[in-house]
């Protein structure tokens, strides 16, 4: 058996030292190579890694406990063997356990009902998803800085774990709670289930346990928690047992006079001996902890009972205000009674104060709403850049995401707990209670994703195909093949009910029309998806209609899950968003019949400015156009330049003279220039008629050539490009996922620099042309690294937070790169013969628009940047409609 050290390795795994150990095992704090975050891992005892049986139990409940996604329930990530040795991978806590808080002394009566109700709300997701904890416990609650967390979950309903007074019976979950051996019936007479003194009397009994046994411990955790002290006690296992079966806790009231009647009236409920008489589910619960939180007037003052009556008078009254308040009317639409199913209700929302919504163009975030519909998520524009926002749409509240900065084309976990989104090339998820996002892979410029259950479907880029990942991170699966033939991308899928076959929209950039583009109908199984109509932009599919903007008016038309149409399209609504440069209709649909969409034809518009070093505006060189790229000549009065939507066109603008002409290089579409050292030339990637290619075009008018095709293998084509070294020589370019040298100028065979696994892009010669910048994914994100460029064996990472679009000054002593949140970030740069040194990050500024561009070009001498600013949309505002089906009607 391995042996696990400090060092050692499970699988992508390095650990890093020693948490802590007890008989189910020993935990140790590591880092997942993959995605550079830190992790726990418990490693189970030899004697269970042997045995065949549990081996598929093992795997079994992990994978029951790893679709339980919550913001308080500790996540495990993955599952492993090797070389003898099983483990878990789980989500890293810092904080201390519940347990040891309780050392201390009983907690603040505001924190007993806030951790309560979270707690309870953990249990509840948990009991939906058919699985009952049966060791709740103290011990296996931690108390974090994003409050409660809940450990150590058991098997689902179908095992039961139990604890025996016979050692060979007895196995050991991955969770870390005693089970009965599988020859062993559940309810073995004799047996008992759980810690003792957290047991409910049908456990003492060995009985079936259901989810009314984990509200049983649950009440005595509330208990010691709101007291010190456990509910029960005995000076022996009989004699407990005894006061749990038959004995009632000393009141709640008489250990802490000032604890709130209503809480006490909780626990006893909680710890009825007969089941029946309990909460009957841990929402319940959860809903009277937040009430008795709502009731009080101060937080930490002495609880007091609210009579029920005025209670309910409260809850008239405030629906009474919410209805006559004008900027809260969303509330409406979630508020329903009975008498008002049915009916459609419309509201239009506004963006943030000082922002507006950002529901257009390739760095946009549409309105996505919820699966329940409860809340919505977008992205919004403020001074400086983008990131998305959370709206509650029962209650209005609004807040913005953490960590979300400059995220992208967001979409909700099936449960409505997690969103997804891309931002930094990387395709990232977060919790609705917020909580720092978790990155799962790289990508490159993404194209929309939908999440069922604990599987993703993404396109990871803007000219590829559709892949699936796990919802914990993972490796990446492409599920759909590229016909190069027809289209260019595969991109905005959508899941169908089933959570396999999901919908997806085939783009061809070479039809500037959309005219080709077509809906089909994918399986995560792979294999030939199904076409089931041609239309220019994405679909979704919803209560047997396919939803699709035409135009701008939004249409439905019948669908079974097989793909087949049938009868007419129906009239929705009009005057909704349709986003021609991306083929994605800006609309989305929640599970119990809302739609939210983009309300006007937004059209994205963008600047071409001279700033300084600190982001301050010198000269608009070029305004209200659609720009994508921006590459100062060497010589530093000529602006390569590309521009339009959807069609992308190369252009060049004369900074003296304030002219510009259109370089035709007989192409759809291009991007990324770059220039010659001798100025004369610009190199392009572009799709021709014949595919995609990098293009060599002379500035003087001189026909465009080809340099390299690429092949039938999907290439890392936006955010890609070339360069080409100083003494024109040679070109780094990127294909297939790597980086190429060849001759440029001349013949000769190209050399594979890097390997498509670490998918490198974007090279950058240095000005002296001995190092090349380059963005590689090794981390699991784009960051900056620099090599000799003779020998990329050798290598630095520049980029301390993620990076793309690496730049060098002329002198060659600073470097620069958008990072994470897309700011403009210098380093400063000492070279000793082959040893690089590289200074701090210096974060200069912002820039809203990062676009899958060149989006900023520096001056020669640092101190001022060409960049491109997004000057903001058209839209009206985003408009939400209740019960859509009832507006259906011909057209």
């Amino acid at each position: 058996m391995k042996n696990v050290t400090p060092g050692s390795r499970l699988g992508p795994y390095e650990i890093v030292s020693r948490i802590g150990a007890g008989g189910m095992g020993e935990v140790w704090r590591a880092v997942d190579t993959r995605l550079d975050r830190h992790v726990a891992i418990k490693v189970l005892p030899a004697e269970f890694a042997q045995d065949a049986q549990f081996q598929v139990r093992f795997e079994r409940e992990a994978k029951a406990i790893s679709r339980l996604n919550h913001a308080n329930i500790c996540t495990l990530h993955d599952v492993g063997h090797e070389d003898g040795v099983s483990y878990l991978v789980m989500e890293l806590l810092e904080g201390e356990s519940l347990a040891d808080r309780l050392a201390k002394g009983p907690l603040a009566p505001a924190d007993v009902l806030k951790y309560g109700a979270q707690i309870a709300e953990a249990l509840s997701l948990a009991h939906r998803a058919r699985i009952v904890h049966r060791d709740l416990k103290p011990g296996n609650i931690m108390l974090t800085k994003s409050g409660a967390k809940l450990l150590d979950f058991g098997l689902a309903k179908s095992a039961a774990p139990v604890v025996t007074s016979s050692a060979d019976d007895a196995t050991v979950s991955p969770s870390g709670v005693t089970f009965v051996a599988p020859h062993k019936p559940l309810t073995t007479e004799g047996t008992i289930v759980g810690t003792f003194q957290y047991m409910a009397p049908e456990q003492l009994e060995g009985l079936e346990a259901d989810a009314r046994t984990d509200i049983f411990a649950f009440g005595a955790v509330l208990y010691e928690m709101a007291t010190g002290k456990r509910p029960f006690n005995g000076t022996s296992r009989t004699t407990l047992i005894a006061q749990i079966v038959g004995a009632e806790p000393v009141p709640v009231r008489t250990l802490q006079p000032l604890a709130s009647p209503t809480l006490e009236h909780i626990i006893v409920k909680a710890l009825a001996k007969d089941p029946d008489d309990r909460w009957q589910s841990a929402h319940d619960v959860a809903a009277e902890l937040r009430w008795v939180t709502d009731s009080q007037s101060q937080p930490g003052a002495p609880f007091t009972a609210v009579p029920r009556r005025r209670k309910r008078e409260a809850a008239w009254l405030a629906l009474t205000l919410f209805l006559a308040a004008a900027v809260v009317a969303m509330s409406i639409l979630y508020l329903r009674q009975k008498e008002n199913a049915g009916r459609v209700l419309v509201a239009d929302l506004a963006a943030p104060e000082g922002t507006q919504f950002n529901d257009v163009g390739d760095e946009s975030g549409p309105p996505a709403l919820s699966p329940d519909g409860l809340h919505i998520v977008y992205s919004v524009d403020d001074a400086t850049q983008s990131r998305l926002w959370l709206r509650n749409l029962s209650t209005g509240e609004t807040k913005p995401l953490p960590g979300t900065e400059m995220g992208r084309y967001p979409f909700w976990s099936s449960d409505s707990r997690n969103i997804a989104f891309f931002s930094n090339g990387t395709l990232k998820r977060t919790g609705i209670d917020g909580g720092a996002p978790i990155g799962l892979t790289a990508t490159g410029a993404g194209r929309g994703g939908t999440w069922a259950g604990d599987t993703i479907v993404f396109a990871p880029v803007g000219l590829g195909e559709i892949f699936k990942i796990p919802a914990a991170g993972g490796k990446p699966l492409a599920i759909t093949t590229l016909d190069h033939a027809r289209y260019t991308s595969h991109r905005w899928p959508s899941f169908l009910p089933d959570g396999k076959h999901f919908l997806f929209l085939a783009g061809n950039h070479q039809d500037g029309t959309g005219s080709s583009n077509a809906i089909y109908l994918g399986s995560t199984d792979g294999g030939q998806p199904r076409l089931v109509m041609n239309t220019t932009g994405s679909a979704i599919y919803n209560d047997g209609y396919l939803l699709t903007v035409r135009n701008t008016t939004l249409y439905a038309q019948k669908m079974s899950l097989a793909g087949s149409l049938s009868g007419e399209p129906l009239f929705v609504a009009e005057n909704v968003l349709n986003d021609i440069g991306t083929w994605r209709s800006g609309f989305s649909v929640s599970d119990r019949g809302d739609i939210a969409y983009g309300a006007g034809q937004a059209v994205q518009s963008t600047s071409v400015e001279w700033v300084d070093r600190a982001g301050k505006q010198l000269a608009v060189i070029l305004d209200k156009e659609r720009f994508w790229d921006v590459e100062l000549s060497p010589d530093q009065k000529k602006l390569a330049m590309t521009f339009g939507d959807p069609s992308r066109q190369l252009w060049l603008f004369d900074l003296v003279r304030k002219t510009r002409t259109r370089l035709d290089i007989q192409a759809k579409w291009v991007a990324l220039p770059n220039w010659t050292p001798d100025g004369t030339t610009i190199v392009v990637n572009a799709i021709r008629e014949q595919g995609f290619a990098f293009v060599a075009k002379p500035i003087d008018g001189s026909a465009p050539r080809p340099l390299v095709a690429f092949s039938d293998a999907t290439p890392i084509f936006v955010g890609s490009g070339a360069s080409i070294s100083p003494d024109g020589t040679t070109w780094v370019y990127t294909m297939e996922k790597s980086l190429w040298r060849a001759p440029f100028n001349r013949s000769g065979q190209p050399v594979r620099l890097t390997q498509p696994a670490l998918a490198a892009h974007s090279p950058r010669y240095s000005p002296d042309g001995k190092w090349l910048a380059y963005i590689s994914t090794e981390n699991g994100r784009n960051d900056v690294f620099v090599s000799l460029a003779a020998d990329l064996s050798r290598k630095w990472q520049v980029s301390d937070s993620g990076g793309t679009q690496p730049h060098w000054r002329a002198d060659g002593q600073e470097m620069y790169y958008l990072d994470g949140q897309g700011r403009i970030t210098a380093v400063a740069v000492s070279t000793t013969g082959d040893t690089i040194e590289l200074g701090n990050a210096e974060k200069l500024f912002p820039i809203a628009f990062t676009g899958l561009s060149y989006a900023y070009s520096p001056g020669a001498d640092g101190k001022r940047f060409v960049i491109i600013r997004r000057a903001g949309t058209a839209s009206v505002g985003v408009r939400v409609m209740t019960n859509w089906e009832n507006v259906l009607k011909p057209r």
